[in-house]
């Protein structure tokens, strides 16, 4: 074909691959631009890719990106030519358009930079906060409101924006709390899948109320069960949020893969309940003080501060020491986040958005550049109203709250790379492909 002409194709034609509008004819069949610069880069790069199972997934519009394996071979099955790659003029590499708006985000993010941070224990002064976790330079800027107050259109947002939360957050916890659910078995699939928390029939068989077992230590085992459970319910509390539904897969699952290491330990640190018995009582910091059986207080011990799961199973910390990744684990989730968070008294409310806050990760591998300028607007709105919101319900304590909360999210990052590390190590000898290898370890 000449170059000067372009084979037109039928308006609202298809591309073979995965179904989506065909730009054109691209290595001899009608594609869209992403199956034609997919083929180009696989074969430029010459890379190659496995599939995880059988070797026949559906490779449609919404799914083309799951299986990179099983696209590929769609492209070789529907006639992709791969002699009409003109290797000295398909180099893969920036385009201008692309190469100039990355250059004007890189100018806007260090104007934001070099800007003088104000002091946060003035309150006269501009607050700047890095909420990443850790390696973010987006910086926030949150003025000190002229009033105290929200007004009452702003305030109502807020509230219909948390009562949406808290009823996730409730169905969530019934589902935790019973442990009843099989979790599920492949990240992607599932968010291919609506969420089971709109499911009355599966809530009604996976939220029957259980009595906790006898207190028992969690073994690591034990532990990994629970972080399971806990990375299955997180995929059904996403797909519940609004801002979800307009991302794209690959997207939703860079975002969960990003609060993967973080969710489980948030959760254990928040509704840690405690586990009583005859001998046993315990305060409302979460302290164990054993008693007597004719409840005469015992000679003053070292106190042992225990984070309980649902079924019985705790971890605790009895002392300063930590030789092995799991005690430091440990120790820095009591210290740093179960007792700030009763110090600080968060609620309900002030929780869900802060989960809310902590999910929305501009920073999250493998965003496209949409979806991180779209979680960087939401994020940005979020931050305000959750500053505005503490503003209104806890006047001067805000702040310190407030700043407190987003440095707690250091902490739990922290604390994430050392249980990332136990996992890492167990992984070696255990290999069970389940969401903890999916979502934390190896990847999707």
């Amino acid at each position: 074909m000449p170059n000067n002409k372009r084979e037109k194709i039928p308006e609202g034609t298809l591309c073979v691959v995965c179904g989506d509008l065909a730009s054109g004819i691209h290595y001899s069949v009608a594609s869209c631009n992403g199956c034609k610069t997919f083929f180009r880069r696989a074969l430029v790069n010459k890379q190659t890719f496995t599939c995880q199972f059988a070797g026949d997934c559906v490779v449609g519009k919404s799914v083309r990106c799951v299986c990179r394996s099983c696209r590929l071979k769609k492209c070789f099955d529907m006639g992709m030519d791969p002699k009409a790659i003109q290797h000295d003029r398909d180099k893969i590499r920036y385009t201008k358009a692309l190469k100039k708006k990355r250059d004007e985000e890189k100018r806007i993010k260090e104007t934001v930079i070099k800007e003088d941070i104000g002091s946060p224990q003035s309150i006269t002064s501009d607050t700047y906060i890095n909420t990443s976790t850790p390696s973010s330079s987006t910086m926030v800027t949150m003025m000190e409101p002229e009033t105290s107050h929200f007004d009452s259109e702003a305030q109502h947002d807020v509230r219909t924006m948390i009562d949406n939360l808290i009823s996730i957050e409730n169905k969530l916890i019934a589902v935790r709390n019973s442990y009843m659910f099989e979790p599920h078995p492949t990240a992607a699939f599932s968010m291919c899948q609506s969420s089971l928390f709109k499911d009355e029939n599966w809530l009604a068989e996976n939220t029957i109320t259980r009595i906790p077992n006898k207190p028992t230590v969690c073994s690591l085992e034990n532990m990994r069960d629970w972080f399971v459970r806990d990375l299955s319910l997180m995929l059904d509390w996403g797909k519940c949020l609004p801002i979800v539904d307009g991302l794209l897969l690959n997207d939703k699952l860079a975002l969960m893969k990003a609060f993967a290491p973080i969710f489980p330990l948030i959760q254990l640190a928040f509704y840690t309940r405690c586990q009583e018995n005859e001998n046993e009582e315990i305060d409302c910091s979460g302290v164990v003080i054993k008693l007597e059986p004719d409840c005469t207080p015992p000679p003053p011990k070292v106190p042992v501060v225990r984070l309980t799961y649902p079924d019985g199973t705790f971890i605790e910390k009895h002392d300063d020491t930590a030789e092995t990744s799991h005690e430091q684990m440990n120790h820095m989730l009591i210290d740093g986040c179960y007792k700030l968070m009763r110090q600080l008294q968060v609620t309900d409310s002030t929780f869900v958005l802060y989960k809310m806050l902590l999910f929305h990760n501009p920073d999250a591998e493998g965003l496209s550049v949409l979806g991180k300028r779209t979680i960087e607007t939401e994020r940005m709105r979020l931050l305000t109203q959750m500053y505005f919101y503490l503003s209104n319900e806890r006047g001067r304590e805000a702040q310190t709250m407030f700043s407190n909360l987003l440095m707690m999210s250091a902490t739990l990052s922290k604390t994430a790379s050392f249980i990332k590390r136990v996992f890492d190590i167990n992984h070696i000898f255990n290999r069970t492909n389940d969401l903890i290898d999916q979502l934390i370890i190896v990847g999707i």
